[in-house]
């Protein structure tokens, strides 16, 4: 994919050259994204503010002070949420980007964080959930159907609220919904955490990093406008592979020992041909041997993926994908006697009061 502002994220001297015109484009890509605080961070960081045109710089500067201040927001609250739980008697464990900025990777300056995703295990959840509530923070109103799926078939409970925090609270006890195709067992993750920087939050091992991020980006989540999941793939392939020699095959059989080969070959497949991403031999070789499915998916998340071109419609070819992606995502959260009924109490509620899922 010929996208300079999106080579430029990993390459920053890439942009110096830009024209006006180049730089518009760019800005407004990559702002639409969520991306636009990591170009200004790595600006930044590359020493390269006075080859940028004042005009930019200025936005760049804006940028990087909102992405602090958000960063910012959401360390106050997971310590706030840290000293809550403390009493739980299980595991707290930071999940995606807080886990991310907990561990100060090259990948957390520039986030512009709008939740925290925690997860905590499953017989704990509900323990959880009382002390969260007790500290102030708020469930939505939620009808008997929604609430049913939030019980018995989320691997999360309904998003929270707190007055004092300008954040949504996302607890997990799972990293996939439990009647998807795929089950996880927590209990090797939950294993094999380790401690963060953030006292009292744990993280997962670096390869369920990018294994949980390769399942959001291509099993669990809504497929448009996400090219900054493969940046954060990209991120943390390269920091973990560049300081483990071995990451590459340790990859690989924890994906195999998961069932989480098809998201982990996805990942590598466009981080290697859009980001130019360093896999390592392992990775590389097995990405040679494609079946008739790998390169099905490979061309409709090709479709998915793409950023659209500013100020068009999007083509009928990435909508089309798009739809069955879509429908994808959801046969992959519940059986189909389930999907059904689920999605038809979806579409009969009001859009302000859609249903989760």
């Amino acid at each position: 994919m010929n996208r300079p502002w999106l080579q430029a994220l990993g390459r920053p001297e890439r942009c110096t050259g830009w024209s006006l015109d180049q730089w518009q484009e760019a800005t407004r890509q990559l702002r639409r994204l969520r991306l636009l605080a990591r170009l200004a961070e790595a600006v930044e960081a590359a020493g390269l503010g006075p080859a940028i045109p004042e005009p930019v710089a200025k936005l760049l500067l804006a940028e990087r002070q909102t992405s602090r201040y958000r960063r910012r927001v959401v360390a106050w609250a997971a310590t706030r949420i840290a000293r809550t739980l403390q009493a739980v008697g299980a595991p707290l464990v930071l999940l995606k980007g807080s886990a991310y900025l907990a561990q100060e990777l090259p990948i957390a300056p520039g986030r512009l964080p709008s939740d925290l995703d925690i997860l905590v295990p499953r017989d704990a959840l509900e323990r959880a959930q009382r002390m969260l509530v007790a500290d102030g923070w708020q469930e939505p109103e939620l009808d008997a159907h929604d609430r049913r799926y939030y019980h018995e078939w989320s691997h999360e409970v309904p998003p929270m609220q707190h007055p004092m925090h300008p954040i949504e609270l996302d607890l997990h006890h799972n990293i996939l919904p439990p009647l998807g195709p795929v089950a996880i067992d927590m209990a090797l993750l939950l294993r094999d955490a380790r401690p963060s920087a953030w006292p009292g939050w744990s993280v997962l091992a670096p390869v369920d990093q990018v294994l949980h991020s390769a399942a959001h980006l291509f099993f669990d989540s809504e497929p448009l406008e996400r090219v900054r999941d493969l940046v954060d793939l990209d991120g943390l392939l390269r920091h973990h592979g560049a300081r483990d020699a071995g990451f590459g095959a340790a990859l690989e059989q924890r994906a195999q020992a998961l069932g989480l080969m098809e998201p982990l070959l996805l990942a590598c497949h466009f981080c290697s041909a859009w980001l130019e991403t360093p896999l390592g031999p392992t990775l590389t070789q097995r990405l040679q041997r494609v079946g008739w499915r790998e390169r099905g998916l490979r061309a409709l998340f090709a479709a998915v993926l793409t950023p659209a071109a500013l100020d068009r419609p999007r083509p009928l070819r990435q909508r089309l994908a798009a739809a069955i992606v879509l429908w994808r995502y959801h046969l992959r959260r519940m059986p189909l006697r389930l999907l059904v009924p689920h999605l038809w109490h979806k579409l009969r509620k009001p859009r302000a009061d859609a249903t989760p899922g």
